[in-house]
């Protein structure tokens, strides 16, 4: 099976962490998964679903994050998302 082309939306830096945010080709355009690439190993944090409606939500995969780191991924990677929406190109934030 292959696995579907990841589209990078853009990045961003939240403490320690530097996030990529990207949504995959053919997939929802109403969702986002954020991966955390530095520091190394790469990987995938969790992901927002029904993103640019108030009914969005930020799921994590085993992160234990207190809530205001969860809500400042949640408004940069929505943020992201908006500009991405709007110009079609790789943000870096």
């Amino acid at each position: 099976m292959i696995n579907p082309e990841r589209i990078v939306l853009g990045r961003f830096d939240l403490e320690h962490r530097r996030i990529e945010i990207y949504q995959l080709a053919g997939g929802s355009t109403t969702s986002v998964r954020l991966r955390r690439i530095a520091p190394e190993p790469a990987v995938d944090l969790g992901y927002i679903n029904r993103i640019g409606s108030p009914f969005s939500r930020l799921h994590l995969y085993r992160a234990e994050w207190p809530t205001e780191l969860r809500r400042a991924a949640k408004s940069k990677a929505t943020a992201i998302w908006h500009h991405a929406a709007r110009h079609e190109a790789e943000v870096e934030g």
